[in-house]
């Protein structure tokens, strides 16, 4: 025996999936500190500090679990989705 493990029939994604929301720039922090108190779910970055765009980073099969998450934090900080980039296949808008 080699000591090399077998590869998994499932190879995992080439990109990831993004999506760009604009919210207040008060909201930034409150939405980083939400997201990281969900076990890091998504990675937050802050496109525009002056227009207070930020960018979320997750994995495409997380996009259902992310949206749940924007749902019940919109509650807390005000937003709207500026544009979604699903990671499958490459990246293309939706």
């Amino acid at each position: 025996m080699s000591g090399l493990r077998s590869t998994s029939a499932t190879m995992p994604p080439n990109y990831s999936s993004r999506m760009y929301l604009q919210l207040a720039p008060d909201g930034i922090s409150l939405l980083k500190f939400l997201l990281e108190a969900e076990d890091n779910l998504a990675y937050l970055s802050t496109v525009s500090p002056h227009s207070a765009v930020v960018k979320l980073v997750y994995a495409p099969g997380q996009e259902r679990e992310v949206r749940e998450f924007l749902e019940t934090a919109h509650h807390q900080v005000t937003f709207h989705a500026v544009a979604i980039f699903r990671g499958v296949d490459g990246l293309r808008e939706t």
